[in-house]
């Protein structure tokens, strides 16, 4: 709703659609902060409507358009089709009726300065991150996580109405309705094809947010990252990386202990100190380098950047250590996307490069397009993997694509793994792993729908 502040709504009573999704539960959270009245709906009971309960927050299991009785505006994501009978009615009634991300907007624009964390991969760590920054400088910010930061137990943290920091989802275009002071790119790469067509497409849209940077803004763009070439032309950019003409760029990377980095920052050529990583995986380098460029943009001091990143213990279902097994460690994480799996795959590989073990992934494919747009990316990207086991695909807001399943994906990644499997439930892929691992194995749980419960069996 264009020109509609959050001020004219203060006083309107607020019904989410698919209130337990990371992102809705937190903005539902940050609603009633603020003394607005919030309620919601959702399929099923998770970990997150468990929090709104507990919050006070009403929250209804299943959609009934008899649950929108007396609200004034309806707010839904975009796992919500048009044919939800809430949504429906809401029309029918001509109630005020927000996307996930038109809110997030309204939210935003009541800061003083609002920072969006975008890329293909990595915005929630990186989004974390920054938020440990922010709150170990004594900034008080408010932060909008896609994840539960391990360290405060949440999505949210309400601080003063100064910094606003925020994920921003690429998908359909929603970041778009941030406004930020402080835009991050961490990467661009091909995903979403169900909305975006083509890489150029996702390109594009990319352009469009850093484009929407407030006048005297800054761009922070991972300047090695091919696909990001169009975003260093915009105004006012800055720049992080592993290559010297960077802004902000390491040298001296060490693995200091199995798959945990070291690294000295360097900034305009003076070099401001060393970093040791608390997070596994070589990449999060790279999204520490931007939480710095982001930091010093800021004008938080360095001492303060670095006590932060070494301090930080992650992000729940990002590389998190689930359980350890007869000498087997199973890490679950939410990557869903080719080059995501290939990191994990890399700290698999690291984790077991003294002991010789096996590297074992399981993977629920998330959405049949995806599978379906990147099914070839997908099938090599298991190639260092010793064992490959596939869940049926999750199928979020889509609807079952003939031919493009899991079965499809498993037998086209036999080109590149000779050890792979279909497997139909979560309780018989626990007990094949268990069959087949052996001490110093690593298993990787991977994916971004109901794997979690597979994880929490072991």
């Amino acid at each position: 709703m264009e020109n509609v502040k959050l001020k004219d709504l203060k006083d309107k009573k607020f019904h989410f659609i698919g209130i337990g999704g990371i992102s809705m539960s937190a903005l539902a959270q940050l609603l009633k902060r603020n003394k607005i009245y919030v309620q919601g709906s959702d399929l099923c009971e998770n970990a997150e409507t468990k929090k709104l309960a507990k919050k006070g927050i009403k929250v209804f299991q299943g959609h009934d358009k008899n649950n929108l009785k007396n609200v004034d505006v309806v707010v839904y994501s975009s796992a919500i089709h048009d044919d939800n009978q809430e949504l429906k009615f809401a029309l029918k009634k001509k109630l005020v009726i927000l996307k996930r991300a038109e809110l997030l907007g309204m939210i935003a624009d009541d800061y003083k300065c609002v920072i969006a964390i975008a890329g293909s991969h990595g915005k929630t760590t990186a989004t974390a991150m920054l938020s440990e920054i922010l709150i170990r400088a004594g900034l008080k910010p408010t932060v909008h996580i896609g994840g539960v930061l391990n360290s405060i137990h949440s999505n949210l943290k309400v601080g003063n109405k100064r910094y606003f920091v925020t994920e921003a989802c690429e998908y359909k275009d929603n970041y778009l309705f941030i406004k930020p002071d402080v835009s991050v790119v961490l990467n661009v790469d091909a995903d979403h094809l169900d909305y975006f067509k083509d890489l150029d497409g996702v390109k594009a849209s990319y352009k469009r947010f850093v484009s929407g940077t407030k006048s005297g803004g800054i761009n922070v763009v991972f300047q090695d990252d091919e696909n990001s070439g169009e975003l260093l032309k915009v105004n006012n950019v800055a720049t992080f990386g592993l290559l010297k003409s960077a802004d902000v760029y390491a040298v001296n990377i060490k693995e200091y202990k199995p798959c945990y980095y070291s690294f000295d920052v360097v900034f305009s050529r003076f070099k401001l100190g060393n970093i040791k990583l608390n997070i596994l995986g070589k990449h999060n380098v790279l999204n520490a380098l931007a939480c710095v460029l982001v930091s010093l943009a800021l004008g938080i001091d360095f001492c303060d950047t670095k006590e932060a990143i070494e301090k930080f213990s992650g992000v729940e279902r990002r590389c998190q250590k689930v359980a350890e097994i007869n000498g087997v460690q199973i890490y679950h994480d939410y990557a869903h996307h080719p080059e995501q799996i290939k990191k994990m795959i890399k700290v698999g590989r690291d984790l077991t490069r003294k002991s010789k073990g096996n590297v074992i992934v399981v993977f629920e494919p998330h959405t049949y397009s995806r599978t379906k747009f990147l099914i070839d990316e997908f099938a090599e990207s298991f190639s260092q993997a010793d064992k490959v086991v596939f869940a049926p695909v999750y199928s979020a807001r889509e609807k079952p694509s003939e031919g493009y399943d899991s079965l499809k994906l498993a037998n086209e990644t036999k080109r590149f793994v000779d050890n792979v499997e279909y497997i139909e439930n979560f309780e018989a892929i626990k007990n094949r792993v268990l069959q087949v691992c052996k001490a110093n194995d690593v298993v990787l749980i991977l994916g971004a729908g109901t794997i979690e419960k597979l994880a929490k069996m072991f």
